[in-house]
């Protein structure tokens, strides 16, 4: 039951963050940063092996495979971990935050998580991911999560070459104090 409330939240939150979007006038679409293919690719399994998450814990018989508690239990205390995250990058990004490089002019975001990680939104996509695999250690959902994070890492690598870019000097005294992901440069 924690897992579909932590679901509940986590869809509340970006309801509201798509809701503030809006009301600016832009939209949240922005340009794949990586080959489309992959980029949406990503992002499919990313829904996939979150929604495998789900399903089993609404249905813990699902495909025929029962899990033992000791496994669900860290998968949802990393679920819980990996949303408030995620909702905490939404909100740290307001209305920069796009499924791509925005198209629009930004600013570099420094402030809340962003101080301690450079890539905050994507360390939740990678906790829920992780999550997922070990709440529900399927093959099928095990792919679906190491496509997830992979392609989310290319799509990194790409978006930071777009920040060195666009926000140069900048970009680069930043990179330099916080690390991509709270401990790894």
């Amino acid at each position: 039951m924690i897992v579909v409330i932590v679901f509940i939240i986590m869809g509340i939150g970006y309801f509201l963050m798509l809701i503030n979007i809006m009301r600016t006038g832009e939209g949240v679409w922005g340009k794949p940063s990586i080959h489309p293919l992959l980029f949406y690719s990503g992002k499919i399994s990313q829904f996939i092996c979150w929604g495998f998450l789900l399903v089993k814990s609404l249905n813990p018989s699902f495909l025929g495979m029962e899990f033992p508690l000791w496994l669900r239990w860290p998968g949802t205390v990393i679920l819980c971990i990996g949303t408030v995250v995620l909702l905490l990058s939404f909100y740290d990004l307001g209305t920069s935050l796009k499924y791509g490089i925005p198209e629009s002019s930004t600013q570099l975001k420094t402030k809340g998580l962003y101080r301690y990680t450079r890539h905050p939104l994507y360390l939740g996509v990678y906790l829920l991911s992780i999550s997922s695999i070990i709440y529900f250690p399927n093959f099928l959902n095990i792919l679906m999560g190491l496509c997830t994070m992979s392609t989310h890492y290319m799509m990194i690598l790409a978006e930071e070459k777009f920040l060195a870019e666009r926000f140069t000097k900048e970009w680069n005294d930043y990179k330099r104090r916080v690390p991509r992901f709270l401990f790894f440069h």
